[in-house]
């Protein structure tokens, strides 16, 4: 500006030093006299002078002004139409094809029902195509599509990809040729997500770009606008009231800026300070005690909860209460698709109570709330409730704030349980998806440490080793996969089913008597006869070998009476099962069986390495004879 201003009053002095130059040297005869060359001066005409020029000058100053002032709007505009709205489509873009990756992953790893799989694909295909529309409308309109040229085409491909996969995700077989397809369909999306990726930087480094020039030009428009100020000061008190006018407007719009670059800076504060303290966050019932306190902060002086939906995701429960406040009960929904907000995803306020669409469950208790949802992977698993005085609901920053609560603490809810699923899958065996030794002895020890009575039942399958050899390998997989479904189905949720190695099975059932047991185990069998034939398996059959917690001491102990158990329906038969009676205990119960020397010396007299044990010989857990007898189980058979 000063140089502008030095540069107009420097032409100046230079014309009049030039016309005053030829004056000098003018021939003698034609030089006027010295009066009539400065017969044109007098105060008021040079006042006059320098006010026309210092006018010129605060005009000019003030059309500066107002040319940066329109440069930092347009720039400012241009950040929040051009660049701002591009970040929402590419964001859920990449969320969708990460999100379709996880559900390719979990149908290779048999994790989810096909139903859901297809379910959530088709959501997680509607939102990458609809966001990647409004992307490519976007870039379109703003005249940017020069910012990512090879993203329709590696749109494309991924989308072929993923149709390919359709297939399998809808419970197709896993073979080599549908292992390529999946690699095929990972590197499509690697190559989908790294363009989105560069996309994004590119738009971030325009927005700081952008950002940077509308200071600068503000900046800039501020000092020429103050400088006008200035010199209107010394010139007319109208150049300075319309000149003070507009710097006003200026500095108004700049402190509204400026309020909601603070605003923006505290909720990315909040943001990053929740984030730290979720991630030291190990257990969801540390995440809920934090999610209080910050609920707190996020709506000061509100009554806040958190329903949750249960793993049924039909009935919410209640969480958390960050308010002591007891004369309200709270939001009263009972499942999430009652809740308006939790249905459609999204965040709603309702001023009022008595308003003619206010939410159903808001009537009658005289309030205004906002609701928030909060979602895993798509889909709506509880809601953030803030109720406030009817008539005022709650403002637009704590709108802002509890999202990103609802935000970050799904995220976190979502890793908690992606781990736990992850730890299950460690300690479950590979092939029959039941727990394994090392993992069942663990549950046990929990069991010891409560003092629950439990049953164990030590299941075989028969002939299992002929199964293999006629049948093969796979077969032999089939079947042991196939029974394993079934004491999944036939069990109860506290009930511990698990692989002890091989075709041995080991069932602990807690605070089960063994006359329970029986039933349960004789249920077992049954369902397993008929899924046998639906599931064109070479029939077999399966022992039990039973045993009570109150017959021994220890877990191991109550172990060997149910496989001395087993080891006497091996030799009385197969195919039934034959309950254990620890020292001193009558042998009452049906097919039951008592380690006793003397009649495993007389057995072993009979078989060629046997064990001597005193059985009640009967079919399946029919009440048998009841009669004791010594029976020799040859050690050298098969199973």
């Amino acid at each position: 500006m000063s140089t502008e201003s030095g540069t107009v009053t420097s032409d100046q002095d230079s014309r009049r030093d030039q016309d005053s130059g030829r004056d000098k040297i003018s021939p003698p005869d034609q030089r006027p006299a010295r009066t009539d060359h400065w017969g044109w001066y007098a105060p008021h005409r040079a006042i006059a002078l320098v006010g026309i020029a210092l006018i010129l000058i605060a005009l000019t100053s003030g059309l500066l002004g107002v040319a940066n002032a329109s440069r930092a709007e347009s720039a400012t505009s241009q950040l929040t139409q051009r660049y701002l709205p591009l970040q929402g489509p590419v964001r859920d873009l990449r969320g969708a094809a990460a999100s379709f990756q996880i559900l390719a992953q979990e149908a290779f790893t048999n994790t989810a029902s096909p139903v859901s799989l297809v379910s959530s694909a088709q959501i997680d295909s509607n939102n990458a195509n609809k966001s990647f529309s409004t992307l490519q409308h976007l870039l379109a309109s703003s005249g940017d599509s020069d910012l990512s040229p090879h993203l329709a085409a590696q749109m494309a491909a991924f989308v072929a990809a993923e149709n390919t996969l359709g297939a399998f995700l809808a419970g197709g077989a896993q073979t080599p040729q549908t292992a390529q397809l999946a690699k095929v369909e990972e590197a499509a999306q690697a190559k989908l997500d790294a363009t989105l990726s560069s996309l994004q930087t590119t738009i971030g480094a325009r927005l700081v770009a952008t950002a940077n020039q509308a200071h600068a030009a503000a900046s800039l428009a501020r000092e020429e606008l103050l400088w006008s100020i200035g010199i209107g000061l010394a010139l007319a008190i109208a150049v300075i009231m319309v000149l003070t006018r507009h710097a006003l407007q200026v500095e108004r719009a700049q402190a509204n800026q400026e309020a909601v670059q603070s605003d923006i800076a505290q909720r990315i504060s909040f943001e990053a300070t929740l984030q730290s303290a979720l991630e030291m966050s190990r257990a969801e019932s540390s995440v809920f005690e934090l999610v209080s306190e910050a609920l707190s902060r996020a709506a000061p002086g509100m009554r806040s909860e958190l329903l949750l939906a249960d793993s049924s995701k039909a009935h919410f429960r209640q969480v958390l209460v960050s308010s002591a406040q007891t004369d309200d009960a709270g939001c009263g929904v009972m499942s999430p698709d009652d809740c308006p907000s939790a249905s459609r995803t999204r965040t709603m306020v309702f001023p009022r109570s008595t308003a003619l669409d206010a939410c159903p469950n808001l009537r009658g208790r005289g309030c205004s709330a906002l609701c928030v949802p909060m979602g895993i992977s798509g889909n709506s698993v509880g809601v953030f409730h803030v109720t406030s005085v009817e008539g005022s609901p709650p403002s637009d920053a704590v709108q802002r704030n509890l999202e990103v609560v609802a935000r970050r603490v799904s995220e976190r809810l979502a890793m908690l349980r992606a781990f736990e699923v992850s730890q299950v899958q460690a300690n479950s065996d590979s092939l029959t998806g039941l727990m394994t030794r090392r993992s069942l002895e663990t549950a046990i020890r929990d069991l010891h440490a409560t003092g629950t009575p439990y049953s164990v039942a030590y299941g075989d399958l028969d002939h299992f080793k002929d199964l293999n050899d006629v049948f093969g390998h796979a077969t032999g997989d089939r079947a042991l996969r196939t029974f394993s479904q079934v004491l999944r189905d036939s069990l109860r949720p506290a009930d511990i089913p698990a692989r002890y190695g091989g075709e041995e099975f080991v069932i602990v059932l807690p605070e089960c008597p063994v006359d329970e047991a029986l039933q349960v185990l004789q249920r077992v069998r049954e369902r397993m006869a008929e899924r046998i034939t639906i599931a064109e398996l070479p029939d077999f059959t399966i022992s039990f070998g039973l045993a009570s917690s109150e017959q021994a001491a220890s877990f191991d102990e109550v172990v060997a009476l149910a496989d001395a158990a087993l080891l006497a329906a091996k030799g009385g038969g197969r195919n039934q099962i034959v309950v254990a009676a620890g020292d001193g205990q009558p042998a009452t119960t049906p097919l039951a069986v008592r380690a006793q020397s003397n009649a495993g010396s007389e057995a072993h007299d009979d078989g060629d390495a046997g064990a001597g044990v005193g059985v009640g010989v009967g079919s399946g857990v029919g009440v048998g004879s009841g009669v004791g007898v010594g029976v020799g189980v040859d050690a050298s058979q098969g199973n």
